[in-house]
């Protein structure tokens, strides 16, 4: 461009667009990388590695978990605890209102009297029975409240049920659309440099505005960036499918 610009194919002025707008994306690439030169720091921070340098990080190789129960989950683990609670207070309370038979018995020996030993034994035994006659219909309703529990839990369950379905058909689908929007990115990336070589031709005879050159080049690092942006939320939704997918 410069060497156009001294030969008077385009104006000073032409040349000074390009200029900025080169300086711009060099200013955008260089903030990006002190960003990831910050983000690299706090991960050792969090894994607790001292260590200032930075290097170039794999791409993480994440897949989809398949093949999934549902009843496996951490999440529904608390309503099966919940479930065996309320249960275990139904057996407790129909414990506590069966009939209860205690037998006892005692024996001793006095040794204050020598005279007569064998007449220093002694012993008793006895029985003692409970039965629950009237309560005040307490029994009744306590199983009435655990009923009641019991169903609130089940209706809480399946409205969670539905949530947890729902939320991972929709990051499916979500993904399904990320990863076919990958394919028309990269079609146009592919029309972009097509573009810019036609473009890079016709600028060495003048045939091209300058301002039509400088878009081709914005939207083929627009187009660049996307891709990076769009791999993140390919990633970022697979993690999400896995977190809610998790095993106990």
């Amino acid at each position: 461009m410069k060497i156009l610009t001294q030969k008077n194919v385009y104006k000073q002025s032409d040349y000074l667009s390009f200029l900025v707008t080169l300086q711009q994306q060099e200013l955008s690439r260089n903030q990006l990388h002190v960003q990831y030169k910050n983000d690299y720091a706090t991960l050792n921070y969090l894994a607790g590695i001292i260590d200032t340098a930075t290097e170039t990080l794999a791409e993480p190789n994440l897949q989809v978990i398949e093949n999934y129960n549902a009843t496996e989950s951490p999440f529904f683990l608390s309503y099966k605890i919940d479930s065996l609670r309320i249960e275990n207070d139904r057996l407790t309370t129909k414990v506590q209102y069966r009939p209860k038979v205690n037998f006892f018995a005692d024996a001793g020996y006095q040794s204050s009297l020598i005279l007569t030993p064998y007449k220093n034994f002694g012993y008793s035994f006895g029985i003692n029975l409970t039965v629950p006659i009237f309560d005040g219909n307490q029994k009744q309703l306590q199983f009435s409240k655990l009923d009641i529990q019991q169903r609130t839990l089940q209706k809480k369950q399946e409205f969670f049920d539905t949530q947890y379905h729902q939320q991972l058909l929709q990051l499916r689908q979500q993904l399904n659309d990320i990863e076919s929007l990958k394919t028309n990115i990269n079609k146009q990336i592919e029309y972009l440099e097509t573009l810019i070589k036609v473009d890079g031709k016709l600028l060495e005879t003048g045939d091209i505005r300058i301002t039509d050159f400088i878009l081709a080049l914005n939207n083929y690092v627009a187009a660049k960036n996307l891709v990076v942006q769009n791999e993140i939320a390919r990633l970022q939704i697979i993690q999400q499918i896995n977190y809610w997918n998790m095993k106990l």
